[in-house]
Order: structure tokens, then C-alpha cells, then sequence
């Protein structure tokens, strides 16, 4: 697991895509899924349940992308992608302030936070735009933003969240856990 933020391997990669989840979470995990799925399969409608029932902070858990923890064509969740998007959570909660503050930098050169000053710092997106605005600021070419955008949101949107911004850090090997 990412022990350093200075030494990045294709390890991290790995292991942050294919979490080795310690026993005691997954256990955890778990008995909550079995108890919304003893007398029928979970559905999307419990997820705020679930995750409320473990406590897990709300202003988080609402930017889940909820049809994406399903078995496809249907609205029961597939546990194993639950298992992972929670992990992934606890991840998140660990590594707030670095997500916030490398999230806030993005916002900020991308000029959103001047153009939308009433919403919070996690409840704004960037688009194809915003992220050329950021690459024109640093003298980057565009494009690997865009690869940025398109590995974030698994070339499903044409904009990223706070979500989808912590999520390509972790992939990137920026979060401890």
C-alpha cells in the first residue's frame, strides 16, 4: 500500500484499484450489506441507510455514483463493487485535507470558484473547459487533462467532480492508506 507520497509505483496504482480491504472493515462492511439483503437484495434506495448506519459522513457518501455499485440493467447492489466504493470512502476520509486542498487549487486556476462563489468547494465541477483554462495557466497541453477527465470518470462524462478527483489521486498514488 502508499506508504510515501514521494515514491510512486505502478504498484500504487494497483493497489488502490484492487484494494487488499483488512478483514475487520470488510467484516464490517459485511454485516451491514447482510442486514438490508436477509430478506431480499439490497437496492439503490438503502445506500443512504447503509452508509448512515456506518457512519460514514453524508456530504461524502451523496456524490457516490449510486447506479455504478449495481449489477447492470438493475437497481439490486453488487456487493464486491459496494465493498470497493466504500473502501474507497474510508480512503477519502482519511486524505480530506489533501484531496480539499490539491481539489481547491484546481477550482480556483479554473476560475469556478470566482464564477460560482455560493457553492462549496466539493460541490463544484470542472468541465472540458475549466481543465484547459487550468493547462493554460501551467503551459500544458490540454490533452492530458483531458485523459485526466476521461481515466477519472471511466469516459462516462465530459466533466469531473471532487469524487472523481479523489479517486484519480488515489489511482495516482497522492492518498496514504
Amino acid at each position: 500500500m502508499s506508504k510515501s507520497r514521494s515514491k510512486k509505483s505502478y504498484n500504487d496504482v494497483l493497489a488502490f484499484t484492487n484494494p487488499k480491504i483488512p478483514s475487520e472493515v470488510e467484516d464490517e462492511i459485511l454485516t451491514e450489506f447482510a442486514n438490508y439483503s436477509i430478506e431480499h437484495d439490497m437496492t439503490v434506495r438503502n445506500l443512504d441507510s447503509f452508509f448512515g448506519d456506518l457512519q460514514m459522513p453524508k456530504d461524502l457518501t451523496k456524490m457516490v455514483n449510486r447506479p455504478s455499485l449495481c449489477i447492470e440493467g438493475t437497481d439490486f447492489i453488487d456487493f464486491d463493487k459496494l465493498l470497493k466504493q466504500t473502501y474507497h470512502l474510508l480512503v477519502y476520509m482519511d486524505n480530506l485535507t489533501v484531496i480539499d486542498t490539491q481539489w481547491e487549487m484546481l477550482v480556483h486556476t479554473s476560475g469556478r470558484d470566482t464564477q460560482f462563489p455560493s457553492v462549496s468547494l466539493r460541490n463544484h465541477v470542472l468541465s472540458i473547459k475549466d481543465l484547459q483554462k487550468v493547462a493554460n495557466s501551467i503551459n500544458m497541453d490540454s490533452h492530458h487533462l483531458v485523459e485526466m477527465m476521461s481515466c477519472a470518470t471511466q469516459g462516462q462524462r465530459v466533466y469531473i467532480t471532487w469524487m472523481d478527483f479523489a479517486y484519480l489521486l488515489g489511482r495516482l498514488g497522492q492518498l496514504t492508506y
